[in-house]
């Protein structure tokens, strides 16, 4: 009895609340960090380096590039989903040196009926020129290719970004199936080949 006493004295009330408010924030706050659900797509490149919802590739020499969008919590609705990346010929002061031609292609797996086109620019209202193939793999997955040849030439002599608008479309007549389809995702690889512009 005479310990707890002496504890009860000791007992500084101020610095009890102190450090009783400092917890409960902590806590309050991993609370909410755990529970958030991020529902935006997810970038990745082939080295698993994080993108922004604005993406960018940079072709200073001839090579092929990738970024992978993973798309998870899609619904169906009237607007299109819409991501925009760039393509450059420049990062820094590096620049390409020869004359680049490049072609996009877009490869989705095909768990979702969506519609997916590629415009250059922002304007979605005109029409993409491209190429439609299917395939599948040994495991029977099947992926959707859609090949844009030729987008753009870059020469080496100017500073060169060309924009374009991914527009993806989860129509609404597929809401019937939407529940079935919960928790699907959804990737697709947008890829870049630069080659040299031979005259």
């Amino acid at each position: 009895m005479k310990g707890l006493k002496r504890i009860i004295t000791k007992f500084d009330l101020s610095v009890f609340k102190k450090y009783f408010i400092l917890s409960f924030i902590i806590i309050i706050s991993v609370f909410i960090l755990s529970r958030l659900e991020f529902t935006a797509a997810k970038y990745v490149t082939d080295t698993d380096v994080s993108l922004s919802p604005d993406f960018a590739f940079f072709i200073v020499n001839v090579s092929t590039q990738s970024a992978t969008i993973r798309l998870d919590n899609m619904v169906p609705r009237d607007r299109a989903y819409e991501y925009t990346f760039q393509v450059s010929n420049f990062k820094g002061t590096e620049k390409a040196n020869v004359d680049l031609t490049y072609s996009i292609e877009v490869i989705s797996t095909t768990n979702l009926p969506l519609m997916i086109k590629l415009f250059k620019g922002t304007n979605t209202n005109q029409t993409p020129n491209y190429t439609e193939t299917i395939t599948a793999n040994s495991d029977g997955v099947y992926f959707k290719h859609l090949l844009y040849s030729g987008v753009s030439t870059m020469l080496f002599n100017n500073r060169y970004t060309d924009t374009y608008t991914l527009w993806v479309q989860y129509p609404v007549s597929a809401m019937d199936e939407a529940e079935g389809n919960a928790g699907v995702i959804e990737l697709i690889d947008v890829e870049i080949r630069a080659e040299q512009v031979v005259s």
